[in-house]
């Protein structure tokens, strides 16, 4: 039985003093999720989206009590056959945080799911070829403006759309050839119920602290950039200090994309094409791990460094020269 709506918790009324036997997993996970301190708004409506989209469909009025791991393998398994790997891990990680979180306030038995786990994630990642990275880049230098540069600069820096969308004319230094990446723009659902727009434009801080960051700039896009550049305060795509929304770069990118006669992807294969010509141009893993403000080596490790089909046939080859010299 039900004692406390669900909206009541989502406000942070509900006292942690219920009883045992009334909360459910989907009421403990809005308790979780507002027992976490500095989370960026964006994240938090990540979460609550996973919670009503995901959790509370499959596990509806059950009570936390009552769950056990069985339960979370055949949720997991439900999930396998609708989502990709890495939203599952954004699903399992609220389950499993959720259900810690009850078991220290003793809302629930001990829950083991240490054996719980998603199967591996492909290694493969998407990237330009060197053909359509061309065409690509033939289109992008033909009469180029403000927008066809910022694609540019994602692409020679592996610039995520949020973050270019939220460069300022202060944040590159000409004279060093460098810009600091320091914002991200962000179109997030609108809470307050008494406007009209159900989403808002936001700016804030970077994805991580390692993703606040200076990046190289390519001496043919400084060029660029300084015949385009005007107010410090003002922002690169809109030209003034009104906030460029990030569906409006990829609308134009698609429509690049099309004009290149390149198939569509999603933006952020410009940034897989830039760490991957990053590798295979030799670049040593540190500093692209820097570039593209990760949070550590090992994820660009696991990412990027791994061979391509053509770097395999030339090592069979040399070892073919080598056995036979």
């Amino acid at each position: 039985m039900r004692f406390i709506k669900e909206d009541k918790i989502k406000n942070g009324t509900i006292l942690k003093k219920r009883l045992q036997k009334s909360i459910t997993l989907v009421d403990a996970t809005y308790l979780w999720l507002n027992s976490k301190k500095n989370l960026k708004i964006q994240s938090y409506q990540r979460y609550e989206t996973i919670i009503i989209t995901y959790i509370k469909p499959f596990f509806k009025d059950k009570l936390i009590y009552k769950i056990n791991s069985n339960d979370i393998v055949l949720f997991i398994k439900d999930l396998q056959t609708k989502l990709s790997v890495s939203v599952q891990k954004n699903i399992l990680y609220i389950v499993k945080a959720t259900i810690n979180y009850a078991q220290k306030n003793k809302w629930c038995n001990y829950i083991d799911l240490s054996d719980i786990f998603l199967k591996k994630e492909s290694n493969i990642i998407r990237t330009l070829s060197i053909e359509e990275q061309k065409r690509l880049e033939d289109n992008l230098k033909n009469k180029i403006n403000i927008r066809k540069c910022c694609l540019l600069l994602c692409l020679y820096t592996g610039l995520r759309v949020g973050e270019v969308c939220g460069l300022k004319w202060e944040d590159i230094n000409f004279e060093a050839k460098t810009m600091q990446i320091k914002r991200t723009i962000q179109r997030i659902k609108n809470n307050d119920k008494q406007k009209k727009k159900k989403t808002i434009l936001i700016v804030s801080t970077p994805k991580s602290l390692t993703s606040n960051r200076i990046v190289p700039i390519p001496k043919f896009l400084i060029e660029v950039l300084y015949n385009l550049k005007k107010e410090s305060n003002c922002y690169l795509l809109s030209g003034s200090e009104k906030l460029y929304d990030p569906r409006l770069l990829e609308i134009f990118y698609k429509r690049i994309l099309n004009n290149s006669n390149i198939n569509y992807h999603k933006f952020h294969i410009l940034r897989h094409t830039f760490a991957t010509r990053a590798i295979e141009s030799k670049m040593d893993v540190k500093t692209l791990s820097e570039i593209l403000g990760h949070s550590s080596v090992d994820i660009t490790l696991k990412l990027y460094v791994h061979p391509s089909i053509e770097l395999k046939k030339t090592s069979i080859e040399q070892l073919v020269d080598y056995m036979n010299a």
